[in-house]
């Protein structure tokens, strides 16, 4: 089973000027068996992931790197669901990402 770190991620005040804004997200196998992480799909071209497609052993942790790419996003009010697909029996997680975006 994955457990997540945490699964809201508030980026705060951001311009779309703002430099590319990286976040890491740990996780922990908290299952009896292997855990592999499949796929972490984002719903824009704004965000991006970079993960280990490598068996994390119970009891071990990865990390997630999440990358938001202020010049991308529209202005306002900015809300993006990513979800962590797994080899988990929780299926899928889900990490939400939000700031509020200006000129």
């Amino acid at each position: 089973k994955i457990e997540l770190k945490t699964q809201l991620i508030d980026l705060g005040v951001l311009s779309q000027k703002a430099p590319k804004q990286r976040v890491e997200v740990e996780y922990r196998n908290t299952g009896d068996l292997p855990l592999v992480l499949l796929e972490v799909r984002t719903s824009c071209t704004c965000t991006t992931t970079r993960y280990e497609r490598k068996k994390v052993m119970p009891d071990e942790k990865g990390v997630i790197t999440i990358e938001m790419e202020p010049k991308k996003a529209p202005e306002g009010s900015f809300y993006r669901v990513l979800q962590v697909m797994s080899t988990s029996v929780s299926g899928i997680e889900r990490i939400t990402l939000t700031a509020e975006i200006s000129k």
